[in-house]
């Protein structure tokens, strides 16, 4: 069982089948991404804007962590995500995110409970903005993945 379905449970099946297929898998997937990342995040190694551009997954894991590679045109964004009770944790070089994940209509959702930087908690006031949403196209299981993410 794979990190979002064991936090998910059983919800995790109200997920469209896109969905649930890249979750389930390690290795390499490919989709289609839009990314909008402020000055301040792309300092941190967050690539620039990009709409609806074709990019690639790698995940690996390692013990109980999930190393994410998101290669964005010519930029990698390195992750590693693990579980935290309910939430799934997300560290990107200095920048820690804790998130809750929720599912509306087939697609999941990841809202930002907490913020840390440099492992120190940042008030809500100084949270990047974090909109991340996948879904899946409506009967195309072929279709490995569609996302959104800002951070601002």
């Amino acid at each position: 069982m794979r990190l979002f379905e064991r936090i998910l449970g059983a919800r995790f099946e109200a997920l469209a089948p896109e969905v649930q297929a890249l979750h389930r898998q390690v290795g390499i997937k490919e989709g289609e991404i839009s990314l909008r990342a402020s000055p301040i995040m792309q300092l941190f190694g967050f690539p620039h804007l990009a709409k609806m551009r074709h990019f690639g997954l790698a995940r690996e894991k390692r013990n109980h962590v999930a190393i994410w590679r998101r290669q964005i045109k010519d930029r990698e964004l390195r992750s590693e995500v693990w579980q935290s009770g309910d939430l799934v944790v997300e560290r990107m070089g200095v920048v820690t995110i804790t998130s809750e994940l929720v599912i509306a209509h087939g697609a999941l959702s990841q809202e930002t409970r907490g913020v840390r930087f440099m492992d120190m908690p940042l008030p809500r006031a100084l949270w990047p903005r974090v909109t991340a949403r996948e879904w899946g196209a409506a009967g195309d299981v072929s279709l490995q993945d569609r996302s959104a993410c800002s951070y601002l």
